[in-house]
């Protein structure tokens, strides 16, 4: 998408819109971004809403205003919005100057955004519930492993 000269690209991810903030947004700019967003999401029916900040050097209170509106605008559209990548800086900012994120669900960081919305990548943890009546979790740690060796185990109980 590009703004009154800046930047700001919209990545699509199976039903998810991903959308890395940098430098500094103005009101214009992030006025126009909310109605993108809010477009795309409805055309393309996405499920799911990231924003990451990582890379904004200011957050105001005018963009906390706006990630709020998008984030609940969004939520009434049946897609869930996460704001990642908050510095511990403007999160004292933000606290100090008494502004509130009302509706917005933050994260530290992309990775974290991406696992609640249901994306995991190689290696990540993903804790299942066992079946009714099962025995062992395929992947489980085995009994008494203390390396972090996994079991070859069927939910079933049966061996793999």
């Amino acid at each position: 998408m590009d703004l009154h000269g800046h930047r700001i690209p919209i990545i699509k991810l199976w039903s998810l819109l991903l959308v890395p903030l940098q430098g500094e947004i103005s009101d214009v700019v992030a006025d126009e971004l909310r109605r993108e967003l809010l477009d795309r999401i409805q055309r393309e029916g996405c499920s799911g809403l990231i924003i990451d900040i990582t890379g904004l050097w200011v957050v105001d209170s005018h963009l906390c205003a706006l990630l709020s509106k998008i984030s609940n605008a969004a939520s009434i559209m049946g897609s869930k919005t996460f704001v990642a990548g908050m510095k511990p800086e403007i999160a004292l900012t933000l606290e100090t100057m008494d502004i509130p994120l009302k509706g917005v669900h933050t994260t530290l960081d992309l990775e974290r955004a991406l696992e609640l919305l249901g994306v995991t990548g190689p290696g990540a943890r993903v804790e299942r519930q066992p079946a009714a009546g099962a025995s062992a979790e395929v992947g489980a740690p085995a009994a008494g492993a203390t390396d972090g060796s996994r079991t070859g185990t069927t939910t079933e109980g049966n061996p793999a």
